[in-house]
């Protein structure tokens, strides 16, 4: 049944217009109550819905397990009882058949299993809701991690992708949260990323690049991937052995250093996303293991974001002013980030940011109480709320992403300073953002002065074209001249032989009596006579011309 389309979509939209309905009929009977009153049945409430959430998450498993996920980081839109009730909702279902999983392994490599691995185990050493991964061999011994897509996962997905949908449509229309937010863009930026869960080639090409960022690492490591049995929904890769990170015992056992370890994985974590922008999203303890040497070994790259350069910019802002206590900078970078509406109160934002930062500075939160520090909590949710701040949808899963490395850090060590083990990777990052601001200063001044220089080029290159093509066409020009004095020359005795000829012929022929001839003869030696004079005049011409062209270079010269 939990595989039918139709029953998915029904689930989920139903159970979602059901807590709408319940939200809806909360606040119309709560009306005027005492807000302690209203706070506690609220969180009632809430708890309730969330039990419900989780439930019917493991039971259908799918998106609602990553939906889960992602709504129990979402602090500024959902109910602080929804987010804990859900924050240890793991990616855990139960296991298909081996048979399925062997079917869907064998039509991949398009060969029976036993022609590639050995002593394959038959049941899943770990099961979520995209994949399976099994323990094995290969024909080598190699010792092996077998992740299989589990069967019809692809068109679950797509069905809980289309009851998304419906779901979006109807919190846009009938909710507060749906009309402040971009859930549009939301949507896009959880089906971008489920769907690229979805192609195994896709998280192998992640964990490529992810190599290549630790490469020569000796505290960090990413395990060796199997190209050739790779296909879009299988994957083999090296069997890592070592311990979840937050394995206490283990620690212990291989005496590794808490602090250092710490220190590490904030480093890990803040250089992939300052440093190279490109950031591991789903860094739960089940896929970060330690190895008894301490190294620290990243799993499963499917669920990945990045961080385009000018947003790192102004994260660099926000850091520096953190560091430097100016709170208008601080709202001025978060404005730049697009964490704050045009509707949103930046004086009261900027009051916020300051009493919280200097609560945490002075740790002035350790001389509370639990009652004081939950109502100041309640207070922060509260104005949140209230002001039209919100978490862009490019940054959702970096959100996500903060809140699961917290967890792991705080788990290994609960009273972790954030601000100290993470000033020497924000330090070497803004260190580094500023020769960049100083190279990019001086590769401006370069291009100003090669532009200066560029700038007398075009009447440096015309003028040499000018003076070549000049060059050219005197010196074709004083050839032609040649040329055509030689034609005008050979021309003249052609015709003063015709002129003598005409003049003797003309003589003979009027002493021998032929009055006619003679005449004829006397045309033709007045016709040679005047080619000849044109001849003449045009050589002269021709000669003067030179003549003249001559001295003119000599006098420029």
């Amino acid at each position: 049944m939990i595989h039918n389309r139709y029953y998915r979509i029904f689930a989920i939209v139903s159970m979602t217009v059901r807590f709408f309905l319940q939200v809806w009929w909360f606040h119309r009977t709560h009306r005027g109550a005492s807000r302690t009153d209203v706070q506690e049945q609220w969180e009632a409430l809430v708890e309730k819905q969330a039990r419900e959430y989780k439930h019917t998450a493991l039971k259908l498993g799918g998106l609602l397990i990553k939906m889960g996920q992602f709504l129990s980081t979402r602090a500024d839109i959902m109910p602080r009882a929804f987010t804990s009730e859900l924050s240890d909702l793991t990616d855990r279902v139960p296991s298909v058949p081996w048979e399925k999983s062997k079917a869907i392994i064998e039509q991949e490599l398009n060969q029976p299993v036993e022609n590639v691995f050995v002593s394959l185990s038959k049941e899943p050493i770990a099961s979520a809701s995209i994949g399976e991964v099994y323990k094995g061999y290969l024909k080598n011994g190699e010792k092996i991690a077998l992740k299989v897509q589990r069967k019809g996962i692809e068109k679950i997905i797509d069905a809980d992708f289309a009851a998304t949908r419906v779901v979006v449509r109807l919190a846009k229309r009938f909710t507060r949260f749906g009309k402040t937010m971009d859930l549009d863009a939301l949507y896009r930026e959880l089906e971008r990323t489920i769907s690229r869960e979805l192609d195994f080639r896709k998280e192998y090409a992640h964990a490529k690049r992810f190599a290549q960022m630790y490469e020569g690492s000796t505290t960090v490591e990413v395990p060796r991937y199997y190209e050739e049995w790779m296909t879009r929904r299988i994957l083999v890769m090296e069997w890592i052995e070592g311990a979840k990170v937050t394995d206490h015992s283990f620690l212990e056992a291989h005496h590794i250093d808490r602090d250092v370890l710490v220190q590490r994985l904030t480093n890990l974590f803040l250089q992939q996303v300052l440093l190279h922008g490109f950031f591991h999203a789903d860094l739960h303890p089940g896929n970060i293991f330690i190895r008894s040497s301490g190294t620290i070994v990243l799993l499963d790259f499917g669920m990945v974001g990045e961080i385009k350069q000018a947003a790192r910019r102004h994260i660099q802002t926000l850091i520096q002013a953190v560091v430097l206590k100016d709170y208008d900078l601080m709202v001025q970078a978060l404005d730049a980030l697009c964490f704050l509406t045009p509707q949103a109160d930046r004086e009261q934002v900027k009051i916020a940011l300051q009493v919280g930062l200097e609560m945490y500075l002075n740790r002035a939160f350790e001389a509370l109480d639990d009652e004081m520090l939950e109502e100041i909590q309640l207070q922060i949710q509260d104005f949140v709320r209230a002001q039209p701040i919100q978490l862009p949808a490019e940054y959702a899963f970096l959100g996500r992403a903060v809140s699961t490395v917290v967890g792991v850090v705080t788990t290994i060590k609960p009273d972790v300073d954030f601000l100290e083990v993470g000033r020497p990777v924000v330090s070497e990052w803004l260190n580094q953002q500023e020769n960049k601001q100083n190279n990019r200063r001086l590769a401006v001044q370069l291009l100003r002065d090669v532009a200066r220089e560029m700038a007398t080029l075009p009447r440096q290159v015309n003028r040499f074209i000018d003076m070549s093509v000049e060059k050219e066409y005197r010196e074709r020009r004083i050839s032609e001249t040649k040329q055509w004095l030689v034609h005008y020359r050979n021309k003249q005795l052609a015709t003063l032989a015709f002129t003598l000829a005409g003049w003797g012929g003309a003589l003979v022929l009027w002493i021998t009596g032929h009055p006619l001839e003679t005449y004829v003869s006397l045309g033709v030696t007045a016709l040679a006579l005047q080619q000849w004079f044109l001849s003449y005049r045009k050589a002269g011409k021709l000669l003067k011309e030179q003549e003249g062209k001559t001295w003119n270079r000599g006098e420029g010269r």
